[in-house]
């Protein structure tokens, strides 16, 4: 994905780092399906066994984005994987917590942090 325009996604060794580039109201337009499915794709690849969402690029994100990540959570965690989300702004952070997502997901302020909780055994 190189010219990605809505979402870019890294590989880094089994943890794909996929970051929003805008915060979505639909998926229904054609591009942003495309690079959302594109992104699905290397979640399901053998290579990825983790994932880390870094929502730094967003201001907030709604009920859209919320589902996504849901998605690509159960994707991962069907291959024994977790999810860490980083960079979450205040807005971010506090519909993350009336969600209750911090008890099946990391939440950090850096990638270093989520990647040092994904590299700990689960347990």
């Amino acid at each position: 994905m190189s010219q990605s325009k809505f979402v870019r996604a890294e590989q880094q060794g089994d943890v794909l780092v996929i970051t929003p580039l805008f915060t979505y109201a639909t998926f229904a337009e054609p591009d942003v399906a495309t690079e959302l499915t594109e992104v699905q794709e290397q979640v399901d690849s053998p290579a990825t066994q983790q994932v880390i969402i870094d929502l730094g690029e967003i201001p907030y994100f709604g009920s859209t984005v919320l589902e996504w990540m849901a998605q690509l959570w159960k994707r991962v965690k069907s291959k024994g994987g977790r999810l860490a989300v980083v960079r979450p702004s205040e807005i971010g952070r506090e519909v993350l917590a009336a969600a209750r997502l911090e008890r099946l997901w990391g939440i950090f302020e850096t990638r270093d942090q989520a990647f040092t909780w994904l590299a700990k055994p689960q347990g």
